[in-house]
């Protein structure tokens, strides 16, 4: 069920779905790419021959390059499970928020979702072009940490004026407050100084983007465009910004994508004080042989994948793509761990990066072709599959839009981030 109100000078959908578990809700539960087909096929797809594949949203075509016969095999069963989870999103989407409102007005007619469907099909192709022609190594490693290591100074900028003259100037019980200082320095007329979004500039944003990639006929279509808007605020302002805006729910889904740690073995067995016998010696002296020959071993692959490394970043044609080779991507990055940590208040920590900086420097030629090249060797539909399958278990928990989620307790945020960290570390060579 839906109603409207009015906001301002914009208008707001308020979605009504069911908050509960049912026995409707099991295609969001299954997690096998039947479940998902069968979803899709009955709400998206009503006339679509059983037998026939859904049409793909996804390719990425341009992001990897297999070679072997098993490459290709495995990056087409990628795909496809990126597909079917995105259908499957889409298709709860349109259960959640269209269904509910627009089977009471035409209870037998099946067509305006497909509409929608259809346009969003278009929406997500012409988004995936853009994206495949976009510079994206340079908008992470130089754009988003220039703006973070801002937004840090700026802070840090407030935060010293704080206690001086220039917070003298807020309203009296404003004073007290670091934010409503911040945002006198530094507004923006998106964001109030509580922090609070604004849904018109939200929806004006997402007009922006449909005008920009949706063709004259669907822009044309003001009915369809206003509900995929008013859901995607929806979705935006009302479920990921309060999420998004927490620590602990970014280090969960840090976790989600790479993965648990691994259990660590058990405490090994206390060695017996026996004496220096002959068997210990020999056990030593072996240990001692395997321990040098492993460490030759790996350090002779380490090289020999070094090499092979260099010679791909090398022959890479990826690298030379946008405006990656004509900005330095490794400084801004450096910038930001040296303001995040707040080196300038450590000798140590200054000395550590500045030498950091200078090696770097050194090699700033080569790093600039290795991170395009590892953004995009890297870059696996699996990675995409992962963060549709969270997106999707946290915005429809039970097959529905489920109520807000509950915040961990201290204890178990404090969990989650050390599982993280022991993640990230596992990964360090």
């Amino acid at each position: 069920m839906a109603s409207r109100r009015t906001v301002g000078r914009g208008s707001q959908i308020i979605f009504h779905g069911p908050r509960t578990a049912s026995a409707r809700s099991g295609g969001s539960i299954a997690s096998n790419s039947t479940a998902h087909a069968v979803l899709a096929r009955r709400l998206l797809f009503p006339h679509y021959p059983p037998s026939k594949p859904l049409p793909p949203l996804i390719s990425l075509s341009n992001t990897h390059d297999p070679t072997e016969e098993g490459d290709k095999v495995h990056d087409t069963a990628a795909l496809k499970a990126l597909n079917d989870e995105i259908y499957d999103f889409l298709a709860l989407a349109v259960r959640g928020f269209i269904l509910p409102w627009w089977g009471k007005i035409t209870p037998r007619d099946r067509e305006f979702p497909q509409e929608v469907m259809r346009i969003v099909s278009h929406l997500i192709k012409e988004l995936e072009v853009r994206m495949l022609v976009a510079d994206v190594p340079y908008l992470i490693a130089n754009a988003i940490p220039t703006l973070v290591t801002q937004h840090y100074l700026d802070y840090r900028t407030a935060e010293s004026k704080f206690f001086t003259s220039y917070a003298t100037g807020l309203h009296p019980e404003q004073s007290d407050s670091l934010h409503y200082l911040f945002h006198s320095l530094q507004p923006h007329m998106a964001v109030s100084p509580e922090g609070e979004v604004d849904p018109n500039y939200v929806r004006q944003v997402i007009e922006h983007i449909m005008k920009a990639c949706l063709p004259p006929e669907d822009w044309d279509a003001e009915t369809e465009r206003t509900i995929i808007r008013e859901i995607v605020v929806k979705i935006v302002l009302e479920d990921a910004f309060p999420r998004l805006s927490q620590p602990w729910f970014l280090q969960k889904m840090a976790l989600e994508l790479l993965g648990s740690p691994a259990e660590s073995a058990g405490p090994a067995a206390p060695i017996s004080s026996t004496g220096w016998t002959l068997n210990a010696l020999v056990i030593l002296f072996l240990s001692a042989v395997q321990a040098v020959s492993g460490f030759a071993i790996a350090a002779i692959a380490g090289i020999q994948a070094c090499l092979h490394v260099v010679a791909e970043v090398n022959n890479s044609p990826h690298y030379a793509k946008g405006t990656s080779m004509k900005v330095d991507l490794v400084t801004p990055v450096i910038d930001l761990v040296s303001e995040v940590l707040n080196a300038r208040e450590s000798a140590t920590m200054t000395a550590i990066l500045s030498l950091l900086q200078l090696v770097c420097g050194f090699f700033a030629p080569f790093l600039n072709r290795l991170i395009p090249y590892l953004f995009y060797s890297r870059m696996h539909p699996s990675m995409f599959t992962k963060a549709v399958s969270q997106g999707k278990k946290v915005l429809f928990p039970n097959g529905y839009p489920g109520p807000p989620a509950v915040n961990p307790t201290p204890e178990e945020q404090i969990l989650i981030r050390e599982q993280l960290e022991e993640r990230l570390c596992s990964l360090v060579p």
